[in-house]
Parts: structure tokens; sequence; C-alpha cells
């Protein structure tokens, strides 16, 4: 009797986690958040038109959240991207690196923007074309006749728009062997310690990654901070907080992660030093 009282007592742990595992590989699809609205933009707009449109498209898929606008700001301004204020003056007055033409730069610096760094800027900008802003090609072209505007007269169109570096090559998917599995490795991985640090004191764009500060805002949410802590990654509108705008973070680490992964990324940033 006592060894299958034991048994028993061994056996319901494993069944809860396991059971909360598959429950919550079903639970991930539902929080998906819808991205914004694609715009329809004419095939024979002029670049005026495009310019007014990318405007819209840099301040709704969240660009201002890193880059700023300061008038005789220079490069560097405030933001943790650089200042896009006259940038087509300050292309046109020599500033090196990337492509020779503003068209051909900036096209880069959206498709891939760890192509050419800017000096004194991290490589933590994801590409356009990828979440969270999830440019299509028509609004690429605008966002170009856009930033070509600060400072310089746009001319991009649909038609004139450079082609993606990687045009007409189909997407590889990394092997699942490839795809770290320890927490420390996954944050670098997907780029999580870019946006946000696990200093103490030192927040960058998103909320600092400190255990004690999590477990607070899950409390503060009348949430538990494991079910908290997951729902901000796969649902980053979840939780609102003015000071951290949502739509800088992707909002397809549901797909990218999956259960054993988000678990164990919740369970160090939960459990570190300091998180209790």
């Amino acid at each position: 009797m006592r060894a299958l009282t034991t048994y028993a007592g061994a056996t319901l742990p494993a069944l809860l986690v396991l059971g909360f595992f598959v429950w919550f590989a079903n639970w991930i699809p539902q929080t998906r958040w819808d991205p914004p609205k694609v715009r329809q933009i004419d095939a024979g707009a002029t670049p005026g038109e495009l310019a007014v449109m990318g405007q819209a498209i840099v301040r709704e898929r969240g660009c201002m959240s890193c880059h700023t606008i300061e008038p005789g700001g220079g490069i560097k301004g405030q933001g943790r991207g650089p200042n896009l204020d006259a940038l087509a003056v300050r292309r046109a007055n020599g500033v090196a690196g990337g492509p020779e033409t503003l068209v051909g730069y900036l096209t880069q610096a959206l498709y891939a923007p760890g192509a050419y760094l800017v000096e004194g800027f991290s490589n933590i900008m994801p590409s356009s074309v990828k979440a969270p802003a999830k440019l299509n090609r028509a609004e690429v072209s605008a966002v170009v006749a856009y930033l070509e505007s600060l400072g310089g007269t746009p001319s991009v169109t649909l038609a004139s728009l450079p082609a993606p570096p990687d045009a007409g090559a189909a997407p590889v998917a990394a092997p699942p062997e490839a795809v770290p599995n320890d927490p420390e490795a996954m944050l670098d991985a997907f780029d999580c310690l870019g946006c946000h640090s696990l200093e103490a004191g030192e927040v960058l764009v998103g909320p600092p990654f400190q255990a004690s500060l999590l477990v607070a805002a899950a409390a503060k949410a009348g949430a538990d901070p494991v079910a908290y802590v997951m729902q901000a990654i796969v649902d980053p509108r979840a939780f609102e907080d003015a000071e951290f705008p949502a739509e800088t973070m992707p909002d397809d680490y549901g797909e990218r992660l999956n259960a054993a992964q988000l678990y164990a990324i919740t369970e160090y940033l939960i459990t570190q030093e300091g998180g209790q």
C-alpha cells in the first residue's frame, strides 16, 4: 500500500506538468494579434503621394518607438535608432556606408537592417517585412519615399523600388536542432536583449527583464506570474503599458517558440536571483 501511495504521489505532479503543456500548446494560437490593416496603394501613386502614406505607416507600425525626428539633433538624437531628421541631407553631404544611392541605402535599411549599421547603434531592428512592422513591398516604397522627403525630394515609385536582396528565394526554416533550448541562449537568439535589459536599473525599449518587476507587474494585473509572462510574450498587447508601446514587439513568438521553450524562458525570467 505504501508503494502505491508513493507511486501515486510521484505521478500526479508529472501528469499536472504534462497537462499544462498540452493545454498551453493549444492555447497559444488563440492569443494571436491581428496585424495592422494592409494599406491599399495604387500602382500609379506618385512619389509625393507615397511619401504621405509612408509618414502614416511609419507612425502606425511603431518605427518612432526607436527612431526620432529631431531638427538639429544630428544622427544620434535621443532614440535607440538613428535620428531621421534631414536624413537625405546627411546622405547628400557624404555620410558613408551602405549602397551608394539614397534609395538603395534606405531600401537595404528596411529589408536587411543588419547589413550596414550606423556607428554607435546596435543591430536590434528586425527586417521591416517581418513582425512587428510586416510591410509589403508597396508599403516599403511608401516608407522609402517618406524618408527621402526628410531633407530631400521623394523620387521612388512602386515600379522603381529595388528588389529585396533575397528576391525569389524561398524562405529556409532552421532545423529543430538549430534552435537553442537554454533560456539565456534563446533570449540572445531571438534578439530579446536588444530591447529588454537584464541589468538592474537599465531601461531600453521594452520593460526590463528584472524578475522582481515582472512578478510585481503580474500582481498588479491580478495574474499568476507564469501566465502573465507567457501571455505577454505571445500576445504583447495583452497588458498595455503607456511607457512601453506594444507595437514595437514582434507578435509571432507564439509560432516561433514551442511550449517547452516558452516555459523555459518564462521560468528563467521570474526565478532568477532577486525575483521573489
